[in-house]
């Protein structure tokens, strides 16, 4: 048993950290609670972004920029349906 959990640890910390922090805003469910991990998420995507910015080739990590489109998209509708955050694109 012990095995399994170390081999869910290694897969879980070979994620991004912009990742595990959206994964991590996806199951809590106390509202106050939440809006600290989507938080802590958008500050994650943010910081990835810079660094992706600053390190790389306009061809390089199209698969990551694309997961973290998702993810953004995700955390709005998280702030939208769970947090009461209006939408944006409503006119």
């Amino acid at each position: 048993m012990a095995k399994a959990k170390q081999l869910s640890s290694a897969r879980a910390a070979r994620k991004p950290l912009w990742q595990r922090k959206t994964e991590d805003a996806l199951v809590e469910s106390h509202p106050e609670e939440l809006l600290r991990r989507v938080h802590a998420a958008e500050v994650a995507i943010f910081e990835r972004l810079q660094e992706l910015a600053h390190n790389s080739g306009a061809d390089d990590h199209q698969a990551e920029r694309k997961g973290i489109a998702e993810a953004v998209q995700v955390l709005r509708r998280l702030k939208q349906e769970k947090l009461g955050f209006p939408d944006w694109r409503k006119k």
